[in-house]
């Protein structure tokens, strides 16, 4: 039972120890440009996820999910969000290649979270991410439009969805 107990410190502590010393040695990949390691992405997107989760407060989108709302909302995306997240058919060439993490390309990834978690993430930003912080730049109003048009992505109106597949062509 001493050497199981002994085996498993031993296998908790080498992980991070022999990372630590990847890191401190200079062998672990910092350029923007470089391919994330997988367990340093799904490490990351968990933080993320927990951490958004945890700081954001459960608001109810004070906007109605209409056609003149989720417009609004696509025609901030297109003027402030698609340099980085691309549009359909154009995704963002350094987005997807110069920032690191990854810019995620919402016309073909479109956000899995609730409102008030895309409402949080967009006023206040994300560190280490080149996800800036809106809230000091658009109005809480512009920010749930944006919001209610990223809800949506998913599920847009036909004659929406048409006006955000064409507009890029």
């Amino acid at each position: 039972m001493r050497l199981f107990i002994l085996g498993v410190l031993t296998g908790f502590l080498i992980g991070p120890l022999l990372a630590t010393v990847i890191m401190l040695w200079g062998l672990w990949p910092i350029a923007a440009t470089a391919q994330p390691p997988i367990m340093e992405t799904k490490i990351a997107r968990r933080t993320l996820d927990a951490s958004v989760s945890h700081a954001a407060s459960k608001v109810k989108n004070p906007l109605p999910s209409s056609n003149d709302t989720i417009r609004a909302g696509m025609k901030l995306f297109r003027e402030n969000c698609a340099g980085c997240h691309g549009q359909p058919g154009k995704p963002s060439a350094w987005g997807t290649t110069s920032f690191y993490p990854r810019v995620p390309q919402f016309a073909d990834e479109p956000p899995n979270k609730p409102d008030w978690q895309l409402f949080w993430i967009v006023k206040n930003g994300v560190r280490y991410s080149g996800m800036g912080a809106w809230g000091g730049l658009a109005s809480d109003e512009k920010i749930w439009e944006l919001t209610t048009f990223l809800s949506q992505l998913r599920k847009l109106p036909p004659d929406i969805r048409a006006e955000w597949v064409q507009e890029t062509k």
